[in-house]
């Protein structure tokens, strides 16, 4: 049983574990919005903007204007109703409602205030966000409907069209709500009312920034080290100028003495066959052409004469050009051996390095 609980346990670890790191990126991404809410324009999160230039009206001037007003030939009217006929208060909210707050708030208005959500124009704003606690903070303005009917009833009746009902704070200023039904439960332009759009373009520009940095600057090093490789390049092509030019006067150096070495001197090859030929053997004629040497004489020994050269390092191939005969003397006999140069043996130091000391 003990397994069975701990193999459950394993296998519901990695639901929770994604579960815990999506609610801390959505409380980040919510913190991340409300902080750079903050530095938006007030313009952008309040969409007044879009109400600069249109006639404003005040609910008392209304009240009192016993006659027609001038007429306003489908102009836009926005009415201001004084701080004293205006509910405003902070209610707390569970953090989950936020995604729908006006049915939320609708659904519990009568908690709030002594009124109906049918008898009431409000819109409202989030104030902070307490993640630990999973609770809103939440501004709530309201005015009764029976209010300011009258006021809107008389300026589309002058022939405005009601943009926008606004309450004042009591201090001379405009709070940032629009309690007008039509405006407040529909949501806004998003390019002029919403900070997120401007804040997924300003992400926008600063990660295409983040892209296009890098390849600024490796082009702008590529153009730097473009003259540095020139200059390496054009010192390589003269150094292997040099190397050529070094090369072929030590060929031409080394020409005459490799020839020379190719073939013994005459000095090397009669000390060679004085050592290799017996004493009892007499060179009589010697010929040489090139790399064979034929020589001619008398010996004892004529069937040793053909191993010993072979066993020479000067020479090799060796082989009679004619038949023996009979010398003078006794025991001896007439020869004509013809003998083959070998390719000489350069030290081991001299045939690595290629080039004469």
């Amino acid at each position: 049983m003990t397994a069975t609980m701990t193999t459950a346990m394993t296998d519901n670890k990695g639901p929770i574990q994604r579960a815990y790191q999506q609610v801390v990126a959505g409380r980040f991404m919510r913190w991340w919005v409300g902080e750079l809410q903050s530095l938006v324009p007030s313009w952008l999160r309040t969409g007044q903007a879009a109400l600069d230039g249109v006639g404003r009206f005040a609910l008392g001037e209304l009240e009192a204007a016993s006659g027609n007003l001038v007429s306003g030939h489908g102009a836009g009217a926005v009415l201001e109703v004084p701080a004293p006929k205006v509910l405003r208060r902070s209610v707390r909210l569970p953090i989950a409602t936020e995604e729908n707050l006006r049915q939320v708030l609708e659904f519990q208005m009568e908690q709030y205030t002594p009124f109906s959500a049918a008898q009431l124009y409000f819109s409202h704003a989030v104030l902070t966000r307490d993640f630990d606690k999973g609770l809103l903070a939440v501004e709530l303005v309201a005015v009764q409907r029976a209010v300011v009917d009258g006021a809107i009833q008389k300026l589309q009746a002058a022939g405005y069209t009601p943009l926008a009902v606004h309450a004042t704070d009591g201090n001379g200023g405009v709070l940032p709500y629009n309690l007008l039904p039509a405006l407040a439960g529909a949501r806004p332009s998003i390019w002029r009312n919403e900070p997120l759009p401007w804040l997924l373009a300003l992400f926008s520009f600063l990660a295409l920034a983040a892209l296009a940095l890098p390849l600024f600057i490796q082009r702008e090093a590529a153009i730097q080290l473009i003259p540095l490789v020139d200059r390496s390049k054009k010192a390589a092509e003269s150094v292997d100028s040099v190397r050529r030019e070094l090369d072929a006067k030590i060929a031409q150096h080394n020409y005459l003495l490799e020839k020379r070495m190719a073939t013994p001197t005459t000095i090397q090859a009669l000390e060679e066959l004085t050592r290799v030929l017996p004493d009892d053997t007499w060179v009589q004629t010697l010929d040489w052409k090139g790399k064979e040497i034929v020589i001619q004489g008398e010996t004892a020994s004529s069937v040793k004469l053909v191993g010993l050269f072979e066993q020479s390092s000067m020479f090799k191939d060796a082989s009679f050009r004619s038949p023996l005969t009979k010398g003078q003397t006794a025991g001896i006999e007439r020869f004509s051996l013809a003998l083959q140069l070998r390719p000489p043996q350069l030290p081991a130091s001299k045939a690595s390095a290629g080039v004469a000391p």
